[in-house]
């Protein structure tokens, strides 16, 4: 069974039945950017909307320097307080949102996680790639695993 945190899954058969977006948020520009267009989305056309933060890890063994569990669960609640601030971000359309965490090595990949949730639309925060045109590394990569639109949502000027 997945350690996926639900934090909230109170979408209700009330709800409209218009796409399913997935916001992968980051923090930053580009990751509040995604946040605006899911809720705008979410407004307009009654979009269902999902809001999923990936908590990295580092090894931890003897090989890798001693123990990094600690860091971890830093780096873990770094995130899930991100993934409140876009819970706030998202005013009452929060309410109908589901917001989950991923934790590396624990969970499914992004991809596949994704690809499993029959998402319509997944919006991708932009970053900035020195000598290359914005763009997210993990593109290329839902495009093949899933049928959803992957757009990449620019940080505003």
């Amino acid at each position: 069974m997945s350690t996926a945190a639900r934090t909230n899954a109170s979408i209700t058969a009330s709800a409209p039945a218009g796409p399913r977006v997935l916001v992968l948020h980051e923090p930053g520009p580009a990751g509040t950017a995604a946040l605006d267009l899911a809720r705008e989305l979410d407004l307009q056309e009654g979009a269902s909307l999902t809001v999923v933060a990936v908590v990295p890890t580092a090894a931890s063994g003897s090989r890798c320097g001693g123990s990094a569990l600690e860091f971890n669960a830093i780096v873990k609640e770094s995130v899930t307080n991100e993934l409140d601030g876009a819970r706030q971000r998202l005013g009452q359309a929060a309410g109908r949102t589901s917001f989950e965490l991923l934790v590396e090595g624990e969970d499914r990949s992004p991809e596949e996680w994704i690809a499993a949730g029959g998402f319509d639309l997944v919006l991708l925060p932009a970053r900035r790639r020195p000598l290359r045109g914005s763009g997210h590394p993990a593109a290329a990569r839902l495009r093949r695993a899933t049928d959803a639109e992957v757009r990449i949502v620019q940080r505003p000027r």
